[in-house]
């Protein structure tokens, strides 16, 4: 139950404006409320609600470009596991060295725990989990925008 908890905790981040890596609290708060909304509209189709969050209304295209964020978060960290477990190596070790860079966190679980390090990967594995490392930390967006040719033009 404790990895569970744990695992969870993991992919929560730091508050809104700070450095940590991770899914920030105003994020998941938005995407919380976002859920609470569309309930709603289950039980009253024609009713019409908003999504306020510390007392501002948030326009739906920016609680859709949230859920796509938190999306292509999961998406990298599933990703990356998998580049890692194709190394061979157990689950608890890829979950735990990839949500650890992804999140910027310290120590994973398995062999990358507190005690170990990531010494042991292929070279190939640990340039992924450098890049990892990067878009964990600079999210996700800015990486993209790191990387789209038409961003470097004047």
């Amino acid at each position: 139950f404790a990895q569970v908890v744990l695992f969870v905790l993991f992919f929560i981040g730091g508050c809104a404006g700070s450095t940590g890596g991770g899914i920030k609290v105003i994020r998941i708060v938005t995407l919380f409320k976002m859920s609470i909304t569309e309930m709603k509209y289950l039980i009253y189709p024609r009713g019409i609600f908003g999504i306020f969050v510390n007392g501002q209304y948030l326009k739906k295209n920016i609680v859709y470009d949230i859920a796509a964020l938190v999306f292509l978060y999961f998406a990298i960290f599933f990703i990356v596991m998998v580049i890692v477990a194709s190394g061979g190596y157990d689950i608890m070790t890829s979950v735990g060295a990839t949500i650890a860079t992804l999140g910027n966190i310290g120590p994973g679980w398995g062999k990358v725990g507190p005690v170990f390090n990531y010494a042991f990967f292929p070279d190939y594995i640990k340039w992924v989990l450098s890049l990892t490392m990067l878009i964990g930390r600079l999210e996700v967006y800015t990486i993209t925008v790191l990387l789209t040719p038409m961003m470097w033009r004047r």
